[in-house]
Formats: C-alpha cells, structure tokens, sequence
C-alpha cells in the first residue's frame, strides 16, 4: 500500500499528527492500542456491529470502538472497555504499563479460548534495557507504513487462522495489566482496573495465571517511536487451541 494513498484528515481522525514530542508519542500509542484492539474483537466478532464505528485509512477500513445505541448494552459496555482505555492511557502517560492482556474465556470451564499480548516499551532508562532499540526519526511516514502492516497482518491472521466465534454469549471478556514494577507505586490502580487480589470475579484467575502457553506466538505488530514501543502477540493457551491445524 503506497503512503501517498494516507490522507492527513484520515490519519487525523485516529492518531496524532505530531509525534515529536514525548506526550504526542503517549497518546499515539494509547490511540494505537484502542484502533488495534477495536479492529480485533471486531474481527472476532467479539462485541456487536453497534459497538463499532468505521473510519478509513488509505484503503482500509478501520472499524473503531463506538457509544452504543442501545441503553442497556451502552450501560455495560462504557463501564468495561472505554474505563478499560481511559485506564490505558493513565498508565501509558506515567511509563507504568508493562503488558495488558486481552482475554476470550469460556464461561463453560474458564479455559483461556485465546488471548492478545501487548507489551509495552519506553525510552526511559528506569524501564527499559540497554539494548531496547527506538526510532530515530519523528517523520511519521515510517509510523505510518508500521500502523498499516499492522492492521493487514491482524485481519490476515484472523481471516487465514482462527475459527469463527460462533456464539460469544458462551465466553467472557477481560483485559488484564500489569505495570513496571521499578516505578509504579505499590498501591496504583488506573481507572477501570482493580487489584487482582481484592477482585470478586466468576473467572478463576489462579487457574489461569498459572497455566501453561503453548509454542504458538505470532506477532500482529510491533510499531516504535522515538519515545514508545508496542508489541501485539497472539499467543495460544496450551488448555483450549483455537488455531486452523
């Protein structure tokens, strides 16, 4: 896909469109988590059609988490996943969010069905190793091309390896996270999070945060600025498959 098809009021729309800045890189990225994660779920078919909005970019069409219409789903969407982002961008902000996990659970068992890493990097030297390597350049037209890459390989791994979600009233939603340890206060908690530790939750989180992955890791991005990094891996629990054989 050629850059020259981006229109800038396109681009607009969706991310930044300086990126010099530290904070301009903060809220791309947090941009960039809420577009990549619209565009999954609603690949998956996770949320419903009224949860989504589309906007284009070049010759995709980018479908974008949206206020539902109806009251009920409204009331229960906004108080999960726009908290959920607002909680994001919180920790993005202060250079506290290490990885959030995105969970498919099933309610039968709660065996993980499948689940979305994004892990998060900053050019800062309480967080980050030595050999973490940034952009050197605030263009955008390198971020541009990683933005777009991104999005094709994440439709073309859903499409190419993944089975429909044929009933998503069978399975439960959840985004877990967790922070820099060597910065973030003890007691932190962003909007929308709670301690896994005091959470009263159906899902029985030991079960899951001691299960073992299989060797399926596929990367759908990795996108850097001159500040930030994120890492999207689909990775494959080894108790519930969801992988074409």
């Amino acid at each position: 896909m050629s850059l020259s098809t981006i229109d800038s009021r396109e681009w607009g729309k969706l991310f930044p469109l300086e990126l010099t800045a530290k904070s301009d890189s903060a809220l791309f990225i947090h941009r960039l988590f809420t577009v990549t994660l619209s565009a999954l779920t609603a690949k998956r078919h996770i949320f419903s059609s009224d949860h989504f909005s589309s906007k284009k970019l070049g010759s995709l069409s980018v479908p974008l988490f949206t206020r539902s219409t109806s009251i009920s789903e409204q009331k229960r969407f906004n108080s999960t996943v726009f908290s959920w982002i607002q909680g994001v961008s919180q920790a993005i902000a202060n250079d506290y969010l290490k990885l959030a996990t995105f969970f498919v659970i099933s309610k039968v068992d709660d065996s993980v069905f499948e689940m979305y890493e994004y892990y998060f990097a900053y050019n800062n030297p309480s967080t980050t190793s030595p050999d973490e390597s940034f952009l050197n350049t605030t263009s955008t037209d390198d971020i541009q091309q990683q933005v777009l890459k991104a999005l094709q390989q994440i439709n073309e791994f859903i499409d190419e390896r993944l089975k429909p979600i044929a009933n998503r009233g069978d399975y439960r939603f959840c985004l877990k996270i967790q922070y820099n340890s060597s910065i973030t206060p003890e007691n932190y908690q962003p909007t929308g999070f709670t301690d896994s530790r005091e959470i009263v939750s159906p899902i029985n989180w030991k079960q899951i945060l001691t299960m073992k992955l299989s060797s399926s890791r596929r990367i759908l991005a990795q996108i850097k600025t001159t500040h930030h990094k994120m890492l999207l891996v689909y990775r494959t629990p080894t108790m519930n498959s969801t992988s074409r054989k």
